[in-house]
């Protein structure tokens, strides 16, 4: 008997045992999981992503040195000046004045050793700072028109004063800038001034002035050939469900993609997509500077910006924001076709989406022809004496180019040519009916 005590005495320290081994098992055991590889998913992109600073640009440059305005639409100017603004960082932001006349607004520009960027649409301050760094935390909630640099001071303190100017609201803010190489400040950016262009002041009574080119201008005619990027490309980015898109065509110039819920209309005549997400649709306020990036980030997140197309109207109640299209410093403009991204943003997403799906890459240099352009003086006398259009309701005068189209040679074609804009709305100055004729608009 004493045996058996044994051997169930042995047996039950063995059974303690192997539990204690089983437990201690269990608790480090690592099984080994078969990675799964998640399927890849091939982005679609339009074209090239862009820096902000590439949409974010004026469309002029203007100086004022020795009482004399010299102006530049050169994009390899504007690309300097810009050089130079990423480098700095500008000093805290003061409000100096928030009812401008206009007499003053324009004196400011009068003042020597200044330049001024200016923009087509008011700048949210917040977007800026991603090209201009500011060294304070918060970048005041403002917008500004024109940017102008003051470097009267630069040599005997190296200090760059900025003026933030805000032609709409009468608006000015006020920042400095520390230069460490004030020289190469001179040499790089002010000392090739008087290589551009003269330009000489329109003023008029209790309005903003009006700045031209004085002399006459040689511009080139160009020509390119017609070619289309695909919509089915659009189509694969705008729409979340290839699998339930259907296309339909209502008549020879126009197709349809639909899934039920959003809707893609291709006037493929005339090459405008223009895509709609009614249940997007919302009237929440979204501030200037969220509504600018989300437009940006958008287009740019397809490489949607597939020339230069560069920031040119805001409107914050109904979330919309375009994007001009420019060529060699000079904006496009055509009436059989449109030269504009336009985004209208909804709740957290595109509500509309309207664009061009054409693109201007691929020139005919044999084709390449020289126009010459009167002068300023000849646009303006001209214009002083329209009947039809109030002088005192211009907004501007520039030199841009206009598209048009020969379907059957399967060419574009951008004519130079002078064109004044009055609320966001541009009319071209035909050059032969600048002698005194008064229905030369179109």
């Amino acid at each position: 008997m004493k045996y058996i005590e044994q051997i169930k005495s042995y047996l039950l320290a063995f059974l303690v045992l192997l539990s204690i081994v089983l437990t201690l098992m269990i608790w480090n055991y690592k099984p080994e999981y078969t990675v799964i590889e998640e399927a890849q998913v091939d982005e679609i992109m339009i074209g090239d992503t862009k820096q902000l600073q590439d949409i974010l640009k004026p469309y002029r440059l203007l100086y004022r040195q020795e009482d004399q305005f010299y102006g530049t639409v050169s994009n390899d100017v504007i690309q300097s000046v810009y050089d130079k603004l990423s480098t700095w960082d500008a000093h805290e932001v003061d409000l100096i004045n928030s009812n401008l006349s206009d007499e003053q607004m324009n004196k400011m520009l009068r003042e020597n050793n200044r330049l001024t960027l200016f923009f087509n649409e008011e700048v949210p301050l917040q977007v800026f700072s991603g090209i201009l760094p500011f060294n304070e935390r918060e970048v005041p909630d403002a917008n500004f028109t024109r940017l102008i640099l003051d470097w009267s001071e630069v040599l005997s303190n190296n200090q760059l004063q900025l003026l933030f100017l805000n032609t709409e609201k009468r608006i000015l803010l006020r920042s400095t800038i520390d230069i460490s190489n004030s020289m190469q400040f001179m040499e790089e950016i002010v000392d090739p001034i008087k290589e551009y262009q003269a330009y000489f002041e329109v003023e008029r009574e209790s309005l903003l002035s009006l700045y031209v080119a004085q002399e006459a201008m040689e511009s080139i005619q160009y020509t390119y050939f017609m070619d289309k990027t695909s919509p089915d490309l659009y189509k694969n980015i705008l729409f979340g469900d290839l699998g339930i898109v259907k296309r339909s065509t209502d008549n020879t110039r126009e197709e349809k993609y639909n899934d039920g819920t959003s809707v893609m209309t291709v006037d493929t005549q005339n090459h405008i997509l223009n895509y709609v997400y009614p249940q997007a649709e919302s009237i929440a306020p979204i501030p200037s500077a969220t509504l600018l990036s989300d437009s940006f980030n958008f287009i740019n997140d397809h490489g949607g910006f597939t020339a230069d197309y560069r920031f040119s109207s805001m409107n914050v109640g109904k979330h919309v924001i375009e994007y001009q299209l420019f060529i060699q410093g000079y904006p496009i403009y055509s009436s059989i076709t449109t030269s504009r991204i336009i985004t209208t943003w909804g709740e957290n997403r595109i509500y509309r989406y309207r664009r061009p799906y054409y693109s201007i890459d691929n020139e005919i240099r044999s084709f390449r022809t020289t126009k010459q352009l009167p002068s300023g003086d000849e646009v303006i006398e001209y214009l002083k004496n329209m009947k039809d259009q109030p002088f005192d309701e211009i907004d501007e005068i520039i030199v841009g180019y206009s598209l048009v189209q020969d379907i059957k040679k399967g060419i574009f074609l951008l004519e130079p040519s002078w064109f004044i804009i009055s609320n966001n709305v541009w009319t071209r100055i035909l050059p032969e009916q600048l002698g005194g004729a008064n229905d030369g608009l179109e």
